[in-house]
């Protein structure tokens, strides 16, 4: 403990000698000192080619997703985009409220399996997925809030009983039997 006394005082008594500047140059070279006995030895960052940082595989619409770049560029140079653009949200969902009154679909489960038909029947699409399905039931009264428990319940119970089948992750099809079909109709009803 003298020995520490003692070489305070020493210090004190150098830096009184050494100008502010050099007793702040001599203050941080003691704190890297030490810093670095209690660190270790670092080794630098390696250096950066590039800005960004490499990501995952390219993102893949899937196919009824896709614009192909012939129609695209077809539509953009004939001028006239509007007859070419997909339908917006408010004529789809009229077309799907159609479908369901001639359908007579009643309940959360006939309209999300009455959506589901009018996906894969009307729209021609080969598979949908569930958030897709939701949100065209939820389209067709938006005053009156779809549940998300009741939702999942449904279409659960309606992938459990075979009207819908699982193809891939996230992408369902419907059973050709069901009474939604067009196809199915009896004429008359």
């Amino acid at each position: 403990m003298r020995a520490a006394v003692a070489a305070t005082k020493a210090d004190r008594a150098v830096t009184r000698l050494i100008s502010p500047e050099a007793q702040d140059e001599v203050e941080k070279s003691a704190y890297r000192n030490d810093l670095s006995d209690a660190v270790g030895t670092t080794k630098p960052l390696p250096q950066q080619k590039s800005a960004r940082k490499p990501s995952g595989p390219p993102l893949v619409l899937v196919s009824s997703q896709r614009v192909s770049n012939a129609d695209s560029a077809e539509a953009y140079n004939e001028g006239d985009l509007a007859e070419n653009s997909q339908p917006t949200p408010s004529t789809d969902s009229s077309g799907f409220a159609e479908f369901l009154e001639l359908n007579d679909a009643k309940g959360l489960d006939e309209m999300l399996e009455a959506a589901a038909a009018y996906t894969i029947f009307a729209k021609g699409q080969e598979s949908f997925s569930r958030p897709e399905i939701m949100k065209r039931v939820a389209m067709i009264d938006p005053a009156q809030p779809l549940s998300r428990e009741d939702g999942l319940r449904s279409f659960g119970q309606l992938l459990r009983q075979g009207k819908f089948q699982k193809l891939d992750r996230g992408q369902f099809t419907i059973d050709h039997d069901t009474r939604f079909n067009p196809d199915k109709r009896i004429a008359g009803e």
